[in-house]
């Protein structure tokens, strides 16, 4: 049976897609916000896709979900270093925004790697009550995300509209509620990764005792 090459699987070439998109997005940035966005959003709708066609054609890697996480990851900091840029007097909240956004995803990555998840999405059913629901609930997970990416998209586009319509402002009200309580889901990531990895900690120290 030949090798299979990992990196031409179709999950992992959606990825790639994602990628290409986000770096156009992050291009666009400066001059064209109405393709910016777009390319930015595509790029995220497209992560639905890579998982589905993962698990339906039996083609999910442990470099998938880092590739996934990663472009997630990088795409919202870029887009944070873009609003800095319009909204300076903010810069120091985008910053924080960043700063627990990538903390906590990488470590809660890291315990689960550790643990042997093939995912940071395989949460075990008996630890934090708020991950669970985070990630068994497709619905909750959609709301979650795509909540908070709109609003930092609609604080973009926002600053280049020049009339903007009342409804926008509603929604960006909405939305800045969901990107708080994902804020608050990231730092229960980050407090249950760190439990997580400080048990692991105590319990190889436990046994490296044992043995002498």
């Amino acid at each position: 049976m030949p090798e299979e090459n990992i990196f031409l699987f179709v999950p992992n070439l959606i990825g790639y897609a994602r990628v290409v998109l986000a770096l156009l997005s992050f291009f666009l940035m400066p001059c064209c916000p109405w393709p910016a966005v777009f390319c930015y959003l595509l790029s995220a709708v497209l992560d639905a896709f890579d998982g589905h066609a993962a698990r339906a054609l039996n083609q999910s890697t442990k470099f998938g979900a880092m590739l996934d996480m990663l472009t997630d990851r990088c795409a919202t900091m870029c887009l944070l270093v873009n609003l800095s840029l319009i909204y300076p007097s903010y810069t120091f909240l985008f910053q924080l925004s960043m700063c627990l956004d990538i903390a906590s995803h990488w470590l809660h990555l890291h315990s689960s790697t550790v643990k042997g998840s093939t995912s940071h999405k395989t949460i075990d059913l008996s630890g934090n009550p708020i991950l669970r629901i985070y990630y068994t609930s497709k619905p909750v997970l959609f709301v979650m995300c795509a909540g908070n990416e709109l609003f930092f998209c609609l604080l973009y586009l926002l600053h280049h509209i020049e009339e903007p319509a009342s409804w926008l402002y509603w929604l960006q009200g909405i939305c800045c509620a969901i990107c708080l309580l994902k804020s608050g889901i990231s730092l229960v990531h980050l407090i249950t990764a760190s439990q997580n990895m400080a048990a692991m900690d105590v319990a190889e120290r436990g046994k490296a005792a044992k043995g002498q």
